[in-house]
């Protein structure tokens, strides 16, 4: 199993998102406390690097998914994300090798992916089903 791309980009803008507290919006905080001072992946040469707000909003729910269900990948995402420790800092800090850490990455972007696929074929049979509803009105 491997990585994937898609995902690790997903939590790339979750984890600026986060860190940043969504500048405001969807009901966090402008600033986050604990971690404004600890990422640095937030800018490039001192300028903002653009986030995109639903599309991270969605990965923290996916996220906090984990967190029930899966709690050790939700603390490797954690660790690796938001704590920017690194594999080698959150294989020490879990008391874990580093090959699993890894593994644990490959996991998360997994479950993550299935979580979003499950999403949206659930908002296409909500769609579906409104369609289907809608005909159904206008034909009586």
């Amino acid at each position: 199993m491997a990585r994937l791309k898609h995902i690790q980009q997903r939590l790339d803008n979750w984890a600026i998102w986060t860190t940043r507290g969504a500048s405001g919006g969807l009901g966090y905080a402008t600033r986050s406390v604990l971690a404004s001072e600890v990422w640095s992946r937030g800018s490039y040469n001192h300028v903002p690097i653009p986030v995109f707000d639903e599309e991270a909003a969605e990965t923290d729910q996916a996220v906090r998914a984990l967190k029930l269900s899966k709690s050790h990948l939700f603390v490797t995402l954690e660790c690796i994300y938001l704590k920017d420790l690194g594999v080698k800092a959150t294989a020490r800090r879990m008391h874990r090798a580093e090959s699993t850490i890894k593994a644990q990455l490959e996991q998360a972007d997994h479950a993550i992916a299935a979580w979003l696929d499950a999403r949206a074929d659930e908002r296409e049979r909500k769609r579906v089903q409104a369609t289907v509803s809608a005909r159904r009105t206008d034909a009586l």
